[in-house]
């Protein structure tokens, strides 16, 4: 069992991090929803503005979203990485 290489803490670091990560992509989707429903996508018709000035504030706000959202994948990555590690087996085990 020696070889096992578990690390209590690191293992709940690890977890803690992806968690983290995964409630930052919920965040990011809940987001994307509400900015979804706000700008009138649904509706059926557009009322002000230009078309054009619609998707280029639509465009802003999806790249945003996209940022956030890989940001919060790469924070669940790290997670997964950290759990991963304290996991592992070492050789001085």
């Amino acid at each position: 069992m020696a070889g096992i290489g578990r690390d209590g803490l690191a293992r709940g670091v690890g977890m803690g991090v992806f968690i983290l990560g995964v409630v930052l992509l919920l965040l990011v989707f809940y987001w994307a929803y509400v900015e979804f429903v706000a700008s009138g996508a649904l509706a059926s018709a557009v009322s002000g503005g230009s078309v054009g000035d619609s998707l280029l504030a639509a465009g802003i706000k999806a790249g945003f979203l996209i940022v956030l959202g890989f940001v919060a994948s790469a924070v669940a990555n790290k997670g997964i990485a950290l759990y991963q590690a304290a996991t592992a087996v070492r050789a001085d085990d």
